[in-house]
């Protein structure tokens, strides 16, 4: 389950905080997500930190067999030695300025597909994998394509008086299948699910991250480093989803 559906299912976690850190008090644009459903495919465009949920979803419906993997790595947690097993090779560049420590691994591979998705097997909100496949045979519609590095500023939202941008940090195709367009739904579009059917053509997903309070631990012995991890942020996702051509707004208050 993605740290999104959590909030939207009422069960904040660890994993929803970490994430939450970066946002301070007010509005703030929420990635984003838009599909296009043919006959034969679900085409998708998508903002940072949806990337898993589509990457997740191509190596549960893809072809057997070798995939091409390119892109970058990236944690800022050690995950070296639970890399280390697999077949194809990683060769990891570590370093550190004033920040926390940075790995990142550039991947250029023919890979087997068991590989690939033991590679998805590390997760955490500090992991980052920024990586294109497709099945090395061609195979259609099957393509998944990732930015490897991260974008400037918002992610998402629109500017008032200028034409919205579709989402560009990851785009592909897969194919339509009922248990792939449910995978998709129900990782994204949890609340309306029961409103998606076979007939859908499009699902357009906007969110705001609203932060209204945050709440400080009070020891004066604390580094504030360590506070501000542990902060808790209280506010609400604002959800505008549209099918085809009817929008539907749901909020979701959450504390994490």
């Amino acid at each position: 389950m993605s740290w999104l559906t959590k909030v939207v299912n009422g069960v904040p976690d660890d994993y929803v905080h970490a994430k939450l850190m970066k946002y301070g008090i007010g509005d703030h644009p929420g990635p984003r997500a838009f599909l296009k459903i043919s006959k034969a495919r679900i085409a998708f465009k998508a903002d940072l930190d949806t990337e898993k949920i589509f990457t997740r979803a191509y190596l549960e419906g893809c072809p057997d067999g070798s995939q091409k993997v390119k892109g970058l790595v990236v944690t800022y947690n050690d995950r070296r030695s639970e890399l280390s097993n697999l077949t194809m090779p990683i060769t990891w560049k570590v370093s550190k300025g004033k920040g926390a420590t940075t790995y990142k691994a550039k991947l250029d591979e023919i890979a087997p597909l068991q590989d690939i998705k033991e590679l998805y097997q590390i997760d955490g909100p500090t992991t980052f994998l920024l990586l294109s496949l497709n099945p090395r045979d061609g195979s259609k519609p099957w393509k998944i394509a990732t930015k490897t590095s991260f974008p400037k500023g918002p992610k998402g939202g629109q500017e008032p008086g200028k034409k919205e941008k579709a989402p560009a940090f990851t785009k592909g195709a897969l194919a339509n299948t009922p248990e792939m367009l449910k995978l998709i739904v129900d990782e994204l579009f949890p609340e309306v699910k029961d409103l998606v059917t076979p007939k859908t053509k499009t699902l357009e997903l906007r969110q705001t991250i609203v932060i209204d309070t945050i709440e400080i631990p009070e020891d004066p012995n604390m580094p504030f480093s360590e506070k501000r991890k542990l902060a808790k942020k209280k506010g609400k996702f604002i959800r505008k989803i549209t099918i085809d051509e009817t929008e539907h707004v749901k909020e979701f208050p959450f504390l994490a």
